[in-house]
């Protein structure tokens, strides 16, 4: 069976509100290099960037599910 993350790669990356990497850096006051790192594995995604960046603030409120 073929990975399933990989059968619509481009997905994500087309789909809602998007962030530029200056606009993502800004808005969680990151280090350039680090703001970079995360743009380009996790796409422009406004949703899921802020997803995870509260996934990164909280911890504890995406573990205990």
């Amino acid at each position: 069976m073929p990975d399933q993350s990989k059968l619509f790669p481009e997905h994500r990356r087309l789909s809602g509100e998007r962030y530029t990497i200056e606009t993502f850096r800004a808005a969680y006051d990151l280090p350039v290099q680090e703001a970079k790192r995360l743009y380009d594995k996790f796409g422009p995604s406004k949703r899921e960037l802020d997803l995870l960046m509260r996934a990164r603030k909280n911890r504890a409120q995406f573990l205990n599910f």
